[in-house]
């Protein structure tokens, strides 16, 4: 038979334990709690810092990016630096300064560094646009160099084909100009007591030396008086003349041995030239030259036997 002191003591026990069992259940719950509430926070403090670690690296990204841009067109653009160095000192310092803020790592830092690459980006572009433009006014210029170069290429083609059909013409003006002779013939004369001459071709015979010639007519040859000048060069080629008066043939003064003096009107001229030695002729070949305004106009021979 049960005791009822004992179990009355054993339902005491029982209360006890329910109560403690309680107690630690509620306890366990707690700290569950508590292990969950701490680890969404945990998983919280994990996602915004995840966030601003995603957020920093975009912004380190982003700058450099504007960074190797800048770089790129730097590089591209040398020859324009002296035009646009304040510019890019200033683009240099915001660059140096975004990247101490994105390098802090502070959310409030962060947003700065936002604010300042945004207007680095416009910076950027500004400078990107400033030199697209010189760019543009520089291949202008060029492409106005090269048209002038070639402008001045081809006027200087031109006035060297003017200046060689000038010069041709004027060569053959000059070549035109010179007065021609026709059917010259020179011969030894002797006269008679009836003061007649008749050719011969006898040394000893010989009086004088006759030149006969025509000029032919040349309406380029200028009108006026022409000095015909004659040079009887002698079997031995020495020029034969009673003085010391010259004439000017290729820059050079010349000895020559009569001069005939005419007016030449542009049409056929007849004219004979005689020239007296004063003593006996020597037998052999006789060189005959005219020359009129220090051009050759004429050659003949003549045979004194």
């Amino acid at each position: 038979m049960t005791n009822p002191e004992q179990d009355k003591d054993q339902d005491s026990k029982k209360v006890i334990v329910v109560i403690v069992i309680t107690i630690l259940l509620g306890v366990n719950a707690l700290l569950l709690w508590q292990f969950f509430d701490k680890k969404t926070h945990l998983e919280q403090v994990s996602r915004e810092l995840d966030t601003t670690m995603a957020e920093k690296e975009s912004l380190s990204a982003e700058l450099q990016r504007v960074k190797t841009e800048y770089e790129k067109l730097n590089q591209e653009n040398a020859s324009l630096q002296n035009q646009l160095s304040a510019k890019d000192e200033e683009i240099r310092l915001k660059i140096a300064q975004i990247q101490k803020l994105i390098a802090s790592g502070d959310a409030v830092q962060l947003k700065k560094a936002k604010e300042e690459l945004a207007a680095l980006k416009t910076l950027n572009q500004n400078y990107i646009a400033q030199v697209d433009s010189l760019k543009s006014v520089n291949k202008l210029l060029t492409d106005e160099n090269v048209s002038l170069n070639q402008n001045l290429s081809s006027a200087n083609t031109k006035v060297t084909s003017l200046t060689q059909e000038n010069s041709f013409l004027a060569n053959k003006v000059a070549i035109a100009s010179v007065l021609k002779t026709a059917n010259l013939r020179a011969f030894g004369v002797r006269y008679k007591s009836s003061g007649k001459e008749t050719e011969t071709t006898k040394a000893k015979s010989t009086d004088r030396i006759k030149t006969c010639f025509t000029i032919t007519e040349n309406l380029v040859v200028e009108k006026g008086p022409k000095d015909i000048f004659v040079r009887v060069l002698s079997p031995d080629g020495a020029v034969m003349s009673t003085s010391s008066e010259t004439f000017v043939f290729n820059g050079q003064a010349t000895l020559y041995t009569t001069k005939e003096s005419i007016m030449y009107e542009n049409r056929d001229t007849d004219l004979c030239v005689y020239w007296e030695k004063g003593n006996t002729y020597n037998t052999g070949k006789y060189t005959i030259e005219l020359y009129c305004e220090g051009n050759q106009i004429g050659v003949a021979t003549l045979e004194l036997k």
